[in-house]
């Protein structure tokens, strides 16, 4: 009885001794890989494909989509559109990859003005930056609602 107990106690130091190198200072574990192979801005999106891309649209406009295309080391992660305007961010779009690679959009109700649009991977570091003008400039906000889908 005593071997199995003297075994156990030995395990258990060997275990906590990992433990301490893998750090215990509170860093977060990081995140799989992730990368943006392409980011686009377009009118609309269809067959899983952006259709009338852009980086400048009418001031007619009401609604902007942001497609991207993710490769990721191990799916499924998830991916987060920021949509940013007048500096302030004003819709957040989180999108599942399931496979890699794996293409994901989200589209925004938008007004007149400039937009920057960051793609986050789950630790919220920035993967890829698109930015897009609509119309003439205006300080003021647009509607705050926004979708998602994706497609393999």
């Amino acid at each position: 009885m005593k071997k199995y107990i003297i075994a156990a106690a030995m395990v258990a130091a060997a275990a906590c001794a990992l433990y301490a190198q893998a750090g215990t200072d509170g860093e977060k574990p990081a995140a799989p890989a992730v990368k943006v192979e392409k980011i686009v801005t377009a009118a609309g999106v269809e067959e899983k494909e952006p259709v009338g891309e852009a980086k400048a649209f009418g001031e007619d406009t009401t609604r902007v989509f942001t497609w991207t295309r993710i490769a990721a080391e191990q799916p499924p992660v998830t991916v987060t559109h920021n949509y940013y305007f007048g500096g302030k961010r004003v819709a957040q779009v989180e999108l599942d990859i399931k496979s890699s690679p794996y293409r994901v959009w989200s589209s925004k109700a938008v007004g007149p003005g400039e937009w920057k649009v960051e793609v986050t991977d789950e630790a919220g570091k920035v993967l890829a930056t698109a930015r897009f003008t609509v119309g003439g400039k205006s300080s003021e906000d647009s509607d705050s609602s926004e979708t998602s889908e994706s497609a393999e």
